[in-house]
C-alpha cells in the first residue's frame, strides 16, 4: 500500500495540515461495497494513549480501475473524517454511536464530502462517485446516494460555491441532504 501511503501523506502536506503530527495508518480491508474508509484504535480511546487513526483501503480500487484522480478526493474525504474526530477531546468519539442512524451517518458522510469539496477536491470526487456507482452491489447504490452527494449535487455545489465563497460555512452548520438544499442557497 506504498503508493496509497504516498497520496495520504501528500493529501495532508496540502490540505490537511493539522494532521501532520498525528499518528495516520493505512490498513487493508476487504468489502463488496466500499473502498476506503476511516477508523481509529478503540483500545487507545479506551486506555487513554495517544490516539491512532486508520485510513482503510480495499485494494480491489486498483483492479476495478479507479480513477488515480478520484481516488486522491475520496482519501481527502477520508481526512476530513480524521480531522474531525481529532479535535477537542476524546469524549466527543462517543457521538459516533449516532451512526447506528441513517439520517446521521448521511450528514456524517456529507460533512466530509464538504470538506473535501471545499479544498478542491470536488472534480475528483465527482468522478469517484460515478466510477463507485458501476462498482458497488445494487443493492447498496441508493445508500451511497443516500449517505453521500452525488454527481449531479456536486456539480450544484461546486458552482454555489464559485458565486458564494463562504457557503460552505453555512452548509457545515445546515448540511445539505438533496439537490434541492443546495439550490436552496444560490
Amino acid at each position: 500500500m506504498a503508493f496509497e501511503d504516498r497520496l495520504v501523506r501528500e493529501i495532508i502536506a496540502l490540505s490537511f495540515p493539522k494532521l501532520h503530527d498525528l499518528d495516520i495508518r493505512l490498513k487493508q480491508f476487504h468489502s463488496e461495497s466500499d473502498y476506503f474508509r476511516t477508523s481509529f484504535s478503540a483500545p487507545r480511546f479506551l486506555i487513554g494513549r495517544k490516539m491512532r487513526y486508520y485510513v482503510r483501503v480495499n485494494l480491489e480500487w486498483r483492479t476495478q480501475g479507479a480513477p488515480v484522480d478520484g481516488v486522491r478526493s475520496i482519501l481527502a474525504h477520508e481526512l476530513a473524517h480524521i480531522e474531525e474526530l481529532s479535535r477537542g477531546k476524546r469524549i466527543r468519539l462517543f457521538r459516533l454511536t449516532g451512526l447506528l442512524f441513517k439520517a446521521w451517518t448521511a450528514r456524517f458522510e456529507r460533512r466530509a464530502d464538504l470538506t473535501a469539496l471545499a479544498r478542491d477536491y470536488g472534480p475528483g470526487l465527482k468522478v469517484y462517485r460515478t466510477w463507485l456507482y458501476d462498482h458497488v452491489p445494487v443493492e447498496t447504490l441508493s445508500e451511497k446516494q443516500r449517505d453521500y452527494f452525488t454527481p449531479d449535487e456536486i456539480d450544484a455545489i461546486l458552482a454555489a460555491a464559485a458565486s458564494r465563497p463562504d457557503v460552505f460555512d453555512y452548509w457545515y452548520r445546515q448540511v445539505p441532504m438533496n439537490l434541492t438544499d443546495i439550490e436552496a442557497v444560490r
